[in-house]
């Protein structure tokens, strides 16, 4: 049975990092806590000022141009850059794991599934333009609560209410208020569930080369909508098919 590895990267508060290790020991994994990712590394002062100025070099300062190269670090993120708070997904991956893999050489050689729930907001490119995730698979994984938050998009006639807010002069803001409970958000009680569900994800993509399940009732179903992630993350269970393919795993098969 691979062993699974889950740390914290400053998630907001209500996400309790640690209960995501307990859900999947749900379905009989060997999963374990290792609580901030970079105290687990013993990571001083110096490492955290690091990984603070390599990521600058993964903002993404257009929405419709890739970050093909990381860039200087001591080059300044300019003022009005496109989502401040936006990374290019795989460029902060490698920056993460070359920051592990400095500290433990042998983690790669050693298999293991290894999960980072944070609560930076990620972005991949496709389809011209980049669009926040909620996972990302690879070395290490991510849950991004950021991206549960901003990824899947909430109910259609709020976009058109908020805009004619905006044209108004009136307050977006209000309009949470308003639709408070139908979308998760940061301050959310339900958004630990959501990331246990979508712990999953990369789970089963890096351990059983599955990426999404196609049944619209299963915890690993790509949600769009924050309706969807409310019935099939918040509310739902893997289905026979996923669920089968986890007990493989626990398993060692």
């Amino acid at each position: 049975m691979p062993s699974i590895f889950v740390y914290s990267d400053n998630p907001p508060p209500r996400l309790a990092a640690e209960k995501v290790a307990e859900f999947l020991r749900r379905f009989g994994l060997r999963a374990e806590f290792r609580g901030d990712f970079l105290r687990f590394l013993s990571a001083g002062r110096e490492d955290a000022a690091r990984l603070d100025s390599l990521l600058p070099g993964a903002r993404v300062l257009d929405a419709e141009t890739p970050v093909e190269t990381l860039r200087d670090a001591a080059e300044p993120v300019p003022e009005g850059a496109f989502e401040p708070e936006l990374d290019d997904g795989f460029w902060a991956q490698r920056i993460f794991a070359k920051l592990f893999l400095g500290r433990f050489p042998a983690a790669l050689s050693e298999g293991g599934f290894h999960l980072v729930v944070t609560g930076r907001l990620f972005g991949t490119f496709g389809r011209k333009r980049y669009h926040a995730r909620t996972v990302l698979s690879g070395f290490p994984s991510f849950v991004s609560a950021a991206g549960i938050v901003e990824g899947p998009a909430r109910p259609r006639e709020y976009y058109f209410l908020r805009a004619g807010l905006a044209a108004s002069g009136g307050d977006p803001g209000e309009l949470d208020e308003i639709y408070r409970g139908k979308f998760v958000s940061r301050d959310d009680g339900r958004i630990t569930r959501v990331a246990c569900s979508y712990a999953l994800q990369p789970l089963l993509h890096n351990l059983a080369g599955k990426e999404f399940c196609p049944d619209g009732g299963c915890a690993l179903f790509n949600s769009h909508w924050q309706r969807e992630v409310l019935d099939v993350q918040y509310g739902g269970e893997p289905c026979a098919e996923c669920a089968g393919e986890i007990a493989a795993i626990a398993r060692g098969g």
